[in-house]
């Protein structure tokens, strides 16, 4: 079996579980090309906190238009869909370069869609 099938059926189920998870913060660290998500601690939680390491680009799609502040909201869904083709509505122009998210994160009327080299979860580094 080829090592990132290996790497997805891990990363998967770790991916199911951190739904419904309440977000403490998110971090968007341009500098250092990560995004960090934190979660709020219970009893029940086995994951502090994700780190998309090596982010290309990200796009945040609010589909209501209101301003909204994430945290102690709950991530409704966070997939990580490879390189598949996405959807995302841009404008078109010939010359705009398009990447493809591989992660998207579900957040109630909102989405964000990241293209990260890997993903970070407890420490424990998955390359994608």
């Amino acid at each position: 079996m080829p090592q990132g099938d290996i790497m997805n059926q891990n990363l998967m189920p770790i991916l199911t579980n951190i739904s419904k998870m309440p977000i403490h913060a998110f971090q968007f660290d341009t500098k250092n090309d990560r995004i960090k998500v934190n979660f709020s601690k219970n009893d029940f939680n086995e994951v502090n906190e994700i780190i998309f390491d090596q982010v290309t680009s990200f796009y945040y799609k609010d589909h209501d238009g209101q301003e909204k502040d994430y945290s102690h909201e709950n991530i409704n869904s966070i997939m990580y869909c490879g390189h598949q083709p996405y959807e995302l509505n841009l404008p078109e122009d010939d010359d705009m370069m398009i990447s493809i998210p591989n992660f998207i994160i579900e957040l109630n009327d909102s989405n964000i869609f990241i293209e990260a080299q890997s993903i970070v979860i407890n420490k424990e580094q998955y390359k994608v």
